[in-house]
């Protein structure tokens, strides 16, 4: 009898959609469920306070690399890691990699929309001390913090073309949890959680065929939207 599993989590986020995909990418069945407001985080996830998390009958598994290890032992095949112990290490290096660099980003956006509706009031700093904030936001340099944010995703997008060279996928010719990290990343971004991260991505065509192939893996560009 195949066990009853929840995913919790919202489903317009890079790491719910990256369960969701390897589900449909092993064929399993399973029930989102996604949270009305943050008590659900806190009933849901006692333990963090974050989601996505799933259970697996009376099993608790938390965080979205845990996730995906978790299926890869209830079901091996397809499996979500490379055969080759050197390529699987590369593909969870990668998977790490993806998750925090770019949430790195979608972190310094949010927090770039709180400060700015403040400094446009005054916020009750002088004009030098929201230039200062302002250049500190920036990195150091008089950038507009949108400017390096956005610059900052159009280099690790290189990074990507680069770890993918020649091959259909992360590592391997077979489609792997790295990839499908990267794809959520991607994908979220290409909704406009970041204005202007869209164009980046659909300037690399290399990015843009990987994530196509996922879809073709994975049920479709909808997957995530069921």
């Amino acid at each position: 009898m195949s066990p009853v599993i929840i995913l919790y989590g919202p489903a317009r986020t890079p790491f719910t959609g990256k369960c969701q995909r390897a589900f449909a990418y092993k064929g399993m069945d399973y029930e989102l469920r996604e949270p009305d407001g943050r008590e659900d985080y806190a009933r849901w996830s006692p333990k963090t306070g974050l989601l996505p998390v799933m259970r697996v009958d009376g099993e608790l598994v938390s965080d979205s690399t845990g996730i995906l290890l978790k299926l890869d032992e209830l079901q091996p095949d397809p499996p979500l890691l490379s055969s080759d112990p050197v390529a699987a290490e590369q593909q969870r290096n990668l998977e790490n990699w993806a998750d925090e660099s770019f949430l790195y980003y979608f972190l310094q956006w949010q927090r770039l929309g709180v400060e700015r509706p403040g400094e446009t009031q005054g916020g009750g700093r002088s004009p030098l001390a929201r230039r200062v904030a302002a250049w500190l936001r920036a990195g150091g340099t008089w950038e507009r913090p949108e400017t390096a944010i956005l610059r900052g995703i159009d280099d690790r997008l290189g990074d990507l073309v680069n770890f993918l060279g020649t091959r259909s996928f992360f590592y391997s010719d077979m489609l792997s949890m790295a990839d499908l990290a990267v794809y959520g990343m991607l994908y979220t971004m290409g909704l406009g959680a970041i204005p202007g991260a869209a164009s980046l991505i659909n300037s690399r065509p290399t990015l843009l065929e990987l994530m196509r192939r996922v879809e073709e893996q994975t049920g479709g560009r909808r997957t995530a939207e069921r």
